[in-house]
């Protein structure tokens, strides 16, 4: 088993590569030598794709995983660089993305092509646009495209990419020619209304030379509404040259183009075609529908991959088109309502509608009301929004949040020059008043006392304002069990001095003794709290409070009630909980604690409320956020 395991390397399929700090091959697998030899190596030496010794020396000396793509002659590789935790080795494992740069290729072409033929007018202008903006971008060396002439029905050269392409820009093809159906491979693909290859045209002998003699041969129709209306002709110098994804790409192509041809011939033939065409091919990835009588009479497979239900559910008469229906803002339900009295101007409007399976999507609405033979009615085009506005959303978002921040930021820069200002200004009044020619002067002591007072007082104000930078920076929290006696008993060890200087009582009423928070935020919660009900105490009576915990609605509540001073609600109430606020003639009050409190109970979604009178106690209620 192990020796297989070992062997897993060289019957992996990718390449695999182990490269050393020097930049030398030590192991390749079968797939990986393929990869050099791609490159060009020789017996004498290692030719690797561009990039990769880079990427994989830098895997080695940085110790992370480095990743980067390569082209080798016509394969496209991507490659990972897993280095060696105690080598001095990085594994390289590759893969063959050929297959999806040709897919992202190919979509390129067809989107670009596609968005070319929106300037196309008439079937010449398509026929041009063919071989300009995708045969060319396709790197096929010859490419003739016929068109058929309604007049006779043959088919005639059109426009030209290669030899056949005129050097003077007044015509479509050098020397173009005419032929039939059923004559040549071109008339092979007309008749039988499918895509034609010829592996080796010299051994057929339906083949009509042109202007010079090729070997492969490839030609794929142009239908529309089962009509062959031109045919996509391309010729290679090699034998056994076009495969099956160079017809899947020109039959997209061509269907495309044939929409945009029948879509020009029958302009004028009828509104309702001209529509339905010029929608299928300016909005190739929207969603189209058309409404007759509040029924659905056609949606293309766009819009029913919006809604989730099939062509046949939409067009069923018990089908209640205002199910689709979420929501609808105000600019929708005016127009709707404009419809509804005969209102037939283009209307634009957005919707959020729930698709069969229940997903909710947004959607951009035009509409506009025709007539026909039939009547009037409702086409519809419709894109798919809901990435953009989950952007808009989120990005909002984001700019709520930098609001938020640049005022917390702005108030904070505001505060500490405010704060800092005043003890700054005191160090500098008495340095300048201190007797440096007679340090024993009496003068000086008391300069000296004042001093030191000022920088505790300015270490205090520091200190504070790391705590509320803290606080601020904290974007992570973890959810514990707590104990609340616990709690309780460490704020009693933490203010025991104050608390026996002061004979203050703690009474607890714990309906629930363990909850599940934040630990750090109910420390800061219950120190603050019960240290302002010691601090804004009534010197006449015995300093109390009362602190409850119970469970309302779910969410656990607190209460800290306490007979101290009060505060006068009315006048002091929308400062309560700002940074710096005071109420209190109290020398040991700073005006941190409660914006701190607050914040951080914001911060996790739950909530603080006051009721106090001057004299009359204060009694706070916190209901925490259930997580």
């Amino acid at each position: 088993m192990a020796k297989e395991l070992n062997l897993y390397p060289d019957r992996n399929p990718n390449p695999v590569f182990t490269i050393d700090g020097n930049g030398d091959l030590t192991y390749s697998n079968a797939a990986a030598l393929n990869v050099l030899e791609l490159c060009g190596s020789e017996p004498e030496y290692t030719v690797y794709p561009q990039g990769f010794i880079e990427s994989a020396i830098k895997a080695i000396k940085s110790k992370t995983v480095q990743k980067s793509t390569s082209s080798v002659e016509n394969c496209h590789f991507s490659f990972t660089f897993c280095p060696r935790k105690n080598e001095n080795l990085v594994d390289v494992f590759g893969k063959d993305i050929s297959e999806e740069v040709k897919l992202q290729t190919h979509l390129s072409i067809i989107s670009d092509f596609a968005t070319a033929l929106l300037d196309a007018q008439t079937e010449d202008d398509v026929a041009r646009t063919i071989a300009s903006e995708a045969i060319a971008k396709l790197s096929l060396v010859d490419c003739v495209v016929y068109i058929v002439n309604r007049k006779n029905g043959s088919l005639e050269q059109r426009a030209a990419h290669g030899p056949k392409s005129p050097k003077s820009l007044r015509n479509s093809v050098k020397d173009p020619i005419s032929l039939n159906f059923g004559e040549g491979i071109v008339g092979l693909a007309a008749t039988e209304k499918r895509t034609v290859i010829i592996d080796d045209v010299s051994q057929d002998s339906r083949y009509v030379l042109d202007d010079e003699q090729r070997f492969s041969e490839i030609a794929v129709p142009l239908i529309a509404d089962d009509e062959v209306i031109g045919v996509i002709d391309s010729e290679h110098p090699e034998k056994n040259y076009f495969t099956g994804d160079d017809a899947k790409i020109l039959e997209a192509i061509a269907s495309i183009a044939s929409s945009r041809i029948q879509h020009s011939r029958t302009l004028e033939e009828s509104k309702y075609t001209e529509v339905k065409y010029r929608s299928f091919v300016e909005n190739a990835f929207g969603g189209l529908y058309i409404l007759r009588d509040e029924v659905f009479d056609y949606a293309n497979d766009q819009f029913c991959a919006m809604t989730g239900y099939s062509l046949e559910e939409l067009r069923s008469p018990d089908f209640d088109t205002q199910k689709l229906i979420f929501e609808a803002d105000q600019r929708a339900l005016l127009a709707m309502q404009a419809r509804t009295r005969g209102d037939n101007s283009p209307k634009s409007y957005q919707l959020e509608i729930r698709t069969k399976k229940g997903n909710l999507s947004y959607l951009a609405i035009n509409t506009c009301v025709l007539k026909d033979e039939k009547g009037y009615f409702t086409l519809g085009i419709a894109l798919d929004i809901t990435e953009t506005i989950q952007s808009r959303v989120q990005l909002e978002e984001v700019i709520a949040t930098l609001e938020k921040k640049t005022e917390e930021l702005n108030e904070f820069a505001h505060l500490a020059s405010h704060n800092l200002r005043a003890p700054v200004t005191n160090l500098i009044g008495l340095l300048e008043h201190f007797n440096y020619t007679n340090p024993n002067d009496s003068t000086n002591e008391i300069i000296l006392d004042k001093f030191s007072k000022t920088v505790i007082q300015l270490n205090l104000t520091l200190e504070e304002m790391h705590q509320v930078l803290r606080v601020r920076a904290k974007d992570t929290v973890e959810f514990k069990t707590i104990n609340l006696n616990d709690i309780v008993d460490g704020v009693k060890h933490q203010l025991s001095e104050s608390i026996r200087e002061a004979n203050f009582k703690i009474q607890t009423n714990f309906e629930l003794e363990t909850i599940h928070y934040e630990k750090a935020h109910i420390e800061n919660l219950f120190l603050n709290l019960i240290s302002n009900a010691l601090k804004y105490r009534k010197n006449e009576v015995d300093p109390i409070i009362d602190i409850h915990a119970s469970k309302m609605n779910e969410h656990v509540r607190l209460i800290f009630k306490d007979n101290g001073l009060g505060i006068d609600l009315d006048k002091h109430g929308k400062n309560l909980f700002g940074m710096y606020k005071r109420f209190h003639s109290n020398p040991d009050g700073r005006g941190v604690g409660l914006y701190l409190v607050k914040r951080q109970l914001n911060a996790l979604g739950s909530t603080i409320s006051v009721e106090s009178e001057p004299n009359l106690g204060t009694c706070f209620t916190i209901f925490l956020a259930k997580k």
